[in-house]
């Protein structure tokens, strides 16, 4: 076989090794230095990095094209602005980057595994390769990459050795009494004769007040009421941690300590004493000194539902002796009381026109789908131009950094600004995004979510608690609901939009009495889905004519109803 006839194969039939290990041929660069924290800058390490990366790549013919870094990070995790900013400029560099130089692997992370993976995500999917320039190993070999995996993994290996050693320290210091973290209100730290004291200071002297008012009984709001009129603005729940903590009789309790309680060399704001018998008497009352009475899990139409006669929110009583409730009006003498059994049972009745039956969830998912895109066709388009903006920006981004980093026609001042613009304008277009949580490809899948769960509207509201019961009755009842005395049956000043179309669909409610006529709406619901429901509706019965099964199904339509919102109740 000749050499022609050797390089025709080659290029017809030959196919590419996929172990072969991928590297952009380039000599443009980035460099990237860290420390760890202060003293390692007056150390000069930042400096010392700068030079040994630069003499290298002096000797190696490469342009360092950017630099990034020159501050301390924390290499524990990978979740570093600079070295983020990093990683995103050589991901966009379009195969113009060769490799990232480090002084030592231990500069680039410290996260073992995550670091391994993000390496290999840098070669194989970018070409782009890490080189430590004082551990220098050939990544261009599988041998190489595994001694860079074991450098990564020693690093996190190091950092681990070295929170053992200072956690020992810690442990050593707490054990001796002594607060090295953040102190809780009403302390500062002091040197005193060159030594380091925890004191009271003036906060600590009202919250001493707090003690003694807890001391005499009073509850957590009353002390915080107390505690605003001396210019001291704390929520009870603040007020309640306070009490549970040690710290303030003079004790440590910290985590490192493994459970054991020592005593402190700070001042203690009150004796044990005091403490242990406030502890008695938070631990006997209810959470945070705030009452919560257990009658509203049995109660949940409390102040929803308002009486007719006077127009005041019904509230609640327990006859103890038989263990019954019941819902009466709050204004004196008005005698309006309903059993909470029966209430409950008038507004199941209420609630259970708006549940969906099982057999026409295909209907009414079509319907609703058709529904919401028509009535979102502005917010999907306005979508559509975000994400296209966002595409913008990223295109920006990519030509000023090849402008800046690679041509050197743009001034580092020039490239922050107009960096600096283009992400605060990617930022708010984000939080705009946020806004559409429904997109095309997931729509369906919500609606037929949430069909389902609006077929059991009655059985989530009996079955679920205190929360979810209110949060359901507040969706399809916004101004609650009232009670009649005279007639015995409850009254919805306002039903949610959507549950009204329901009833104008279905004519199952009273609403028909004001004059909404229902027929002429199915009639023409009848003519704008002929074509659409016809391939749907294969199953009725075969001697009824597809425009009879038509408008028997939407005769029964319930649910064209605000489904996520339904969904949303459900899932919490």
């Amino acid at each position: 076989m000749n050499a022609e006839h050797q390089n025709f194969l080659s290029q017809t039939f030959g196919r590419k090794s996929k172990a072969k290990i991928r590297r952009v041929d380039s000599k443009l660069v980035v460099k990237y230095t860290r420390v760890s924290g202060g003293k390692q800058m007056e150390n000069d390490s930042l400096e010392n990095q700068e030079k040994a990366i630069d003499e290298y790549a002096e000797r190696g013919g490469l342009q360092i094209v950017a630099t990034f870094g020159h501050t301390h990070e924390s290499a524990k995790t990978d979740d570093r602005k600079e070295f983020q900013r990093m990683i995103d400029f050589c991901r966009r560099s379009n195969g113009k980057i060769s490799t990232i130089l480090v002084y030592k692997m231990t500069r680039f992370s410290r996260s073992g595994g995550k670091a391994i993976t993000m390496a290999e995500e840098l070669r194989n999917k970018y070409g782009i390769h890490i080189i430590s320039v004082s551990e220098q190993v050939d990544t261009s070999s599988s041998s190489g990459i595994v001694m860079q995996d074991m450098q990564l993994v020693f690093a996190k290996w190091d950092n681990a050795q070295r929170k053992e050693i200072t956690q020992m320290g810690m442990k050593s210091k707490y054990e001796k009494g002594e607060w090295l973290t953040q102190l809780p209100p009403g302390y500062d730290v002091v040197t005193v004769n060159k030594e380091r004291k925890i004191l009271i200071n003036a906060e600590g002297k009202k919250i001493q007040k707090a003690w003694q008012w807890k001391l005499e009984g009073m509850r957590n709001e009353d002390i915080s009421a107390k505690l605003a009129k001396l210019g001291l603005f704390m929520y009870p729940q603040k007020i309640h941690k306070i009490f549970k903590n040690p710290f303030y009789c003079g004790l440590i309790a910290h985590g490192i300590l493994d459970g054991k309680v020592v005593e402190g060399k700070h001042e203690a704001m009150v004796t044990k004493e005091t403490f242990f018998k406030i502890n008695e008497i938070r631990q006997s009352s209810t959470r945070f000194g705030i009452q919560h009475k257990k009658e509203n899990e049995n109660m949940p139409l409390k102040v929803f539902v308002k009486c007719s006669a006077c127009g005041q929110p019904m509230t609640g009583y327990i006859v103890k002796k038989k263990n019954l409730y019941y819902y009466k009006c709050r204004k004196e003498g008005c005698n309006c009381n309903k059993s909470a059994k029966d209430m409950h049972k008038l507004f199941l009745d209420r609630l259970s026109p708006y549940t969906i039956k099982k057999d026409l969830s295909p209907a009414i998912v079509y319907k609703y789908e058709m529904a919401y895109l028509k009535k979102n066709k502005e917010n999907i388009a306005q979508k559509n131009q975000y994400e296209n903006r966002l595409k913008e920006i990223g295109e920006g981004q990519d030509n000023l950094d090849e402008k800046h980093y690679i041509k050197n026609e743009m001034t580092k001042e020039k490239y922050d600004a107009l960096t600096g613009k283009l992400n605060s304008e990617k930022m708010k277009i984000i939080k705009l995004l946020e806004k559409f949580t429904v997109t095309s490809s997931n729509l369906s899948e919500k609606i037929i979510q949430a069909s389902q769960i609006s077929r059991k509207l009655t059985e989530i509201w009996q079955s679920g608690g205190y929360d979810k019961k209110t949060r359901l009755q507040n969706l399809i009842f916004p101004e609650g609901i009232t009670f009649d005395k005279k007639t015995g049956v409850l009254l919805t000043p306002k039903i949610n939009e959507a549950i009204v179309e329901i009833a104008r669909l279905s004519g199952d409610l009273a609403i028909n009495k004001k004059g909404l006529n229902t027929t002429q709406s199915i009639k023409s619901l009848v003519a704008g889905c002929r074509l659409q429901l016809s391939n749907q509706i294969t199953n009725g019965n075969p001697e009824e004519s597809k425009e009879l099964q038509i408008q028997r199904f939407l005769a029964d339509l319930r649910a064209i109803s605000h489904f996520y919102k339904v969904f949303r109740v459900a899932q919490k």
